[in-house]
């Protein structure tokens, strides 16, 4: 179910965009998102979710945990992705 969840939220921001290849993993408190392409990009890039409260939550570098299924807040999934 997260897994499908987090799929979709992905598949949402990236939506008409063919260059993205990701994989997901779990354990038993985060959900683990590896990219390996990016634009067109080769990277080794790791994104991790939560659900807290049936919230989901991405952990940003920057900004720590946020919210990111309402509003502009994927905006955090962006800086996240584009960030060195």
């Amino acid at each position: 179910m997260l897994k499908i969840r987090i799929k979709d939220f992905i598949d949402k921001q990236i939506e008409n965009l063919e260059e993205f290849d990701y994989e997901i993993q779990m354990d038993e408190n985060h959900i683990y998102v590896i990219f390996n392409i990016i634009l067109n990009k080769k990277v080794d890039k790791e994104i991790t979710f939560k659900v807290l409260d049936d919230i989901l939550y991405l952990h940003s570098t920057t900004y720590g945990w946020k919210p990111v299924e309402k509003g502009i807040v994927n905006k955090y999934f962006w800086i996240e992705i584009l960030a060195n």
